[in-house]
């Protein structure tokens, strides 16, 4: 089984360091996304991968095949390493037609004509595409020139497809679709994919295992439901998700892994502690808004609140609320009359933090 395996990879710029001793190990036939906001270090942990960037730290393996090692200098260059590559920006050249611009990579290693046309004409087939092989990039929509992108990286069966924010420039709709063409596309021909994204939708929808970064380090890694439902950390239960963070003050230790935790002003909500037993001090309560309740629940905490604006988002309402000197929002299908009320968090959708870790 061929790995890719990246052990404590960093890179420094400067006084910079943008990635810091990143540990991952890649299955074969997996789709790993790396996910996290600007800056973290998910693009440069890709360029490091596809050899477009150097790193100044540990070691890169994919199989038997070292592409970078700090210790001996081992460096393979990015033509060496025949990964197939998808940028934001798809870089097609616009003199090309779309089966001249897919078969370009094969043209250049070589590859004898015949058997060119034939990759094309399946692999323009496997995007649906086929029909516009004669088209030019500026006679096709953003969505079109997407697949085309894709089409030039796959056309000449790499072992490893490096997919950099690819689906960033397209509408809403077509990301959607695009969504869903691109992991059948992975799964029917069992490509090993690394997949750079800061979507959350995109990286829960697509992903076997999900990468969350900040700061130029792994925060956490897991299958989607993991990183969902048993964040380890409050800044991924805040990015996956979108919870609400709330400072508190630890109480006293609860069964089954709970504890009680004091607002601001005093109200007491029980939560589950993911990590086990927490320090006592200062703490971080993370509640998502659809689990918040407006109407009393079982085995719930209730909250006197401060209602206030809302916004209509389509399928569901959201509403700010004020408490203990600070905002949550949550989300309901029918909006709360402004000024006091109340609401109610079931124990098991409250989850607290240390506040600094």
């Amino acid at each position: 089984m061929t790995e890719l395996v990246l052990k404590n990879v960093s890179r420094r710029y400067g006084n910079t360091l943008a990635i810091d001793k990143v540990n991952i190990t890649v299955a074969n036939g997996e789709f790993l996304t790396l996910l996290g906001p600007s800056g973290c270090g998910k693009s440069t942990t890709l360029s490091t991968i596809a050899g477009l960037d150097r790193p100044t730290g540990g070691s890169i393996s994919f199989g038997d095949n070292v592409l970078f090692d700090a210790e001996d200098g081992t460096f393979l260059q990015p033509e060496a390493r025949g990964f197939g590559v998808v940028f934001q920006s798809y870089a097609l050249w616009p003199h090309m037609t779309v089966e001249g611009n897919v078969g370009l990579g094969l043209k250049l290693r070589k590859i004898p004509a015949a058997e060119r046309n034939k990759r094309i004409s399946e692999v323009l087939d496997l995007v649906g595409l086929g029909p516009l092989a004669k088209r030019y990039p500026g006679e096709l929509s953003g969505g079109q020139q997407q697949r085309v992108a894709l089409a030039r990286a796959i056309v000449f069966r790499p072992p490893l497809l490096l997919l950099d924010e690819p689906l960033s420039n397209l509408d809403a709709q077509l990301r959607q679709q695009a969504r869903v063409w691109l992991k059948d596309i992975q799964r029917e021909l069992g490509l090993t994919t690394i997949y750079v994204t800061h979507d959350q939708d995109e990286a829960l929808a697509m992903s076997d295992r999900i990468v969350v970064m900040r700061s130029g380090k792994i925060v956490q890694l897991g299958t989607p439901q993991e990183i969902y439902r048993t964040p380890v950390h409050p800044f991924v239960a805040s990015f996956i998700g979108n919870a609400n963070l709330i400072e508190v003050t630890g109480g006293a230790a609860a069964q089954a892994g709970g504890c009680d935790v004091r607002l601001a002003d005093g109200q007491v909500i029980r939560a589950q502690t993911p990590l086990g037993n927490l320090n006592a001090g200062k703490q971080l309560l993370a509640v998502r808004p659809h689990l918040i309740s407006c109407t009393k629940a079982d085995n719930a905490s209730e909250v006197a609140v401060e209602f206030g604006m809302e916004n209509y988002l389509g399928d569901h309402f959201e509403q700010v609320v004020r408490v203990a000197g600070t905002e949550m929002r949550l989300s309901l299908d029918e909006p709360r009359p402004r000024g006091g009320g109340k609401i109610w968090i079931r124990n098991e959708d409250a989850m607290v933090f240390e506040a600094e870790r």
